[in-house]
């Protein structure tokens, strides 16, 4: 099978992959699409320290640590080798296992083997698998923030294959805590010892200690190896031939599966027939000693043939000739190169560990785009290798233009490694393919389609807004997760339960922080989408174009059509997505991007003001400047005194009102307003009274004997003479009917009053009913 065909066959939950080479430019452009198409959630790389290194200097790689996650995994001993993948979803899971490295290379233009794994009919295969995760999260030859990650994977292929057949017949064999020779030697004695052996591998150890402690082990003297005719893919240091080993080894060329057709060897696969069957083994594992026994971090897949007595069919091959300069081991350290670490961005600070090598005390600390690089100051990094710094700021570089690399540096030492953003990480894993929109939406490039998705996916479960209010799993992408946890490998000693703990509430602090900022995203005013004319196009340009915009009017009719069915839930108070300052701010963000007509844009702001009762929190001067332009600009009488009762009604002194609040409002006011004076407006409200407050300021003067000037309401009131001369005439005062809070009917008939009188009493604070004067204190 292919295995991109494996990538993008299901919206996967879990994706994980280990490498030891790595092409961040190959699994973004070709791994990463195909999981987003298929609609996986998340995708996390475990790479050896070498990999990390080489991308770091992927420039064009752009989306680590936002769109993916890279968790460096060193080895004290050699080097993080094995090439597994890992597709889960619910309740399913397939693996991988393999030489290909995670490349362009060991995807396709290598001459390559792999595994695939399921619980269907490699049960045992896939219990090994856990069994080898959860034993990388224990060694103490493993360095590696990743301990969480890799039980996390060994609990989901656990959950996978409660069902599976065991027939023995496939497994994964690993060295944590073991050697893939010694495992091999087990199965192999079962089959009653070994007859003949033939290695497939590109790379040897010079002296060939590799094979001859192989041979040794299992016994047997039959040693071939296979020499690829198209040759072999070239290593750091490494040779593809024993030259100075003693023993005798056959040259032979493996016919099948291994026939030249044109691409360099980089398969690793060993046949051993036995007196009573056939192994064979495919993976990680070359022909050397530190992959065969243990020094690297290797993982194969043996399958157990038994009663099988024929095997490869070989050839006779020429021995490959010496290269003239002396190597290397594949896995020899590189000395003077950078060391790697692994970090995170949340809430504005930056939390990193260092994997290689050990680096403690002071460093300069600075952070690297593709565009720039800012300096974040000096930190200390403590016993245990872990600094932390703050970073306000860095998280919108990450949303505009990706990656983001921290390097520390300490006199000729230099440690870099990729930052993951918790926000983006948890937004993925929650929200799937749709976390691509709101990255847009974060970084303030989104389109007409991202808006409509965006609005759409908010419409169809309205419990995804990013409200205020605290979030759980559930709401956030309807589906109910774990949350992620972080822990230190090295304050564990070895206890497994002490791993899968964690702290519970990291993931749920990364949401909401990834929800804040969205809400902070929808509250920053960016314009309409361009949507200049080029004269000077040519005839395909201008069709281009034209239909470019009648694509994009289509988008925004969707964003209206979706927005409007959306207004309603988020103002309803028994709703759970209940959030009239969300609504607000929405209301702003799609009259910007859009330009829907004013009248469209007014009558969204008439559904939001009744839902707004306090104005308290982030967007209460956003609150407060849409109710005053909504008053200021409506067509109906006395616009001032309506507006200081809804301030009042809600506990606002007008006093306090400045014309700089409008600014937080500049699509209203563009949109909205055209000879409206915020100022005078204010000051208009300022000196204006409501019905509640003339009939307070009344019944005082009236209970004083003193004068009562000024009215603006009253006076306009049918009831004026009357209340005028009750200012001297207590007998006539005292046939008022006075009331705290508004009555819906007369006290005296005991009837509701006429529509009129009602409207009366709510504006001007008078009315009258069965010849008696029905004043109201209510504002």
């Amino acid at each position: 099978m292919n295995p991109l065909d494996l990538v993008s066959a299901a919206p996967w939950e879990r994706v994980a992959f280990t490498t030891y080479a790595l092409s961040l430019s190959f699994f973004e452009a070709v791994v990463l699409d195909r999981l987003v198409r298929g609609g996986s959630r998340s995708a996390l790389i475990l790479a050896d320290p070498e990999g990390v290194r080489s991308g770091l200097s992927e420039e064009g790689a752009r989306r680590a640590g936002r769109d993916y996650d890279i968790e460096p995994v060193g080895c004290t001993t050699g080097v993080f080798h094995p090439k597994i993948s890992v597709f889960a979803s619910a309740h399913d899971a397939h693996v991988l296992v393999g030489s290909g490295n995670l490349t362009f290379g060991g995807w396709g233009g290598n001459l390559e083997v792999v595994e695939h794994l399921h619980p269907s009919f490699a049960s045992d295969a896939m219990a090994d698998a856990a069994d080898m995760f959860e034993l990388l999260a224990m060694s103490e030859r493993i360095q590696t923030e990743a301990g969480p990650a890799f039980i996390r994977l060994a609990e989901t292929l656990r959950a996978a294959n409660r069902t599976g057949p065991r027939t023995g017949a496939v497994r994964v064999i690993h060295s944590v805590g073991g050697s893939i020779g010694s495992e091999i030697a087990r199965f192999a004695d079962e089959l009653g010892g070994a007859r003949r052996i033939t290695f497939v591998s590109p790379y040897h150890d010079l002296d060939g200690r590799g094979v001859d402690a192989f041979s040794d082990l299992l016994s047997c003297d039959d040693v071939r190896l296979h020499v690829h005719e198209d040759g072999n893919v070239r290593g750091i240091g490494a040779v593809s031939w024993p030259f100075e080993g003693k023993r005798k080894r056959d040259a032979v060329e493996v016919s099948l599966p291994f026939k030249a057709d044109g691409r360099l060897l980089h398969a690793k696969s060993i046949e051993i027939l036995c007196q009573r069957g056939r192994l064979l083994v495919a993976g990680s594992a070359n022909s050397t000693h530190a992959g065969l026994f243990g020094a690297n971090v290797e993982a194969s897949v043996l399958r157990i043939q038994r009663q099988t007595f024929i095997g490869w069919k070989t050839s006779s091959a020429d021995v490959p000739q010496r290269p003239g300069t002396k190597a290397a081991d594949e896995g020899e350290e590189i000395t003077g190169s950078v060391g790697i670490l692994r970090a995170s961005l949340d809430s504005g600070a930056i939390k990193a560990t260092v994997i290689t090598p050990k680096v403690r005390g002071r460093v300069k600390v600075c952070v690297r785009t593709v565009r720039k690089t800012r300096e974040l100051g000096y930190a200390n990094i403590d016993a245990t290798g872990r600094l932390s710094i703050e970073a306000y700021g860095l998280e919108q570089d990450a949303w505009e233009i990706g990656r983001l690399v921290l390097r520390l540096e300490q006199q000729e030492t230099v440690v870099e490694g990729f930052v993951a953003i918790t926000a983006a990480t948890e937004l993925v894993r929650r929200v799937g393919p749709m976390a691509t929109r709101l990255f847009a939406v974060l970084a303030g490039n989104e389109t007409p389609a991202d808006v409509a998705a965006v609005l759409a996916w908010f419409r169809e479960d309205p419990k995804r807004l990013p409200r205020v209010a605290k979030e759980s799993a559930a709401s956030a992408g309807g589906h109910e997760s774990e949350t992620a946890t972080f822990v230190n490998l090295g304050s564990l000693e070895g206890s497994i339960e002490d791993i899968r703990g964690g702290d519970s509430a990291n993931g749920s602090a990364a949401w909401k922080n990834a929800m804040a900022l969205l809400r902070s995203a929808f509250s920053t005013p960016r314009g309409p989408w361009d949507s200049e004319r080029d004269d000077d196009a040519t005839d395909d340009g201008k069709k281009t174009n034209a239909k470019r915009t009648r694509e994009n009017d289509q988008q925004n009719a969707k964003s209206i059509e979706h927005f409007e069915a959306l207004l309603p839930k988020m103002l309803d108070s028994e709703s759970p997505a209940a959030d009239p300052f969300l609504a607000l701010t929405l209301t702003h963000f799609v009259a910007d991007r859009i330009r829907p007509p004013s009248a469209k844009v007014r009558s969204w702001i008439s559904q939001l003001l009744p839902a707004i009762t306090s104005f308290t929190g982030s967007a209460a001067d956003q609150a407060l400047a849409a109710f005053l332009v909504y008053y200021g600009t409506d067509v109906a009488p006395n616009g001032a005194g309506r507006a200081r009762r809804a301030l009042l009604l809600r506990g606002v002194d007008p006093s306090t009102l400045t014309p700089g609040i409008f600014e937080t409002i500049p699509v209203f006011m563009e949109l909205l307003t055209q000879d409206f004076n915020p100022a005078e407006f204010i000051e208009c409200i300022v000196r204006s009274k409501t019905g509640g407050e003339e009939v307070c300021a009344y019944l005082l003067a009236a209970t004083l004997g003193m004068p009562f000037e000024g009215s603006v309401l009253l006076s306009k009131s049918d009831q004026w003479e009357k209340l005028k001369k009750a200012l001297t005439d207590r007998d006539l005062f005292s046939k008022f009917s006075v009331f705290k809070k508004r009555p819906s009917g007369c006290p005296r008939c005991r009837m509701n009053l006429p529509l009129a009188r009602s409207a009366d009493l709510r504006q001007l604070g008078v009315t009258e009913c069965c010849g008696r004067i029905i004043l109201c204190e209510e504002i």
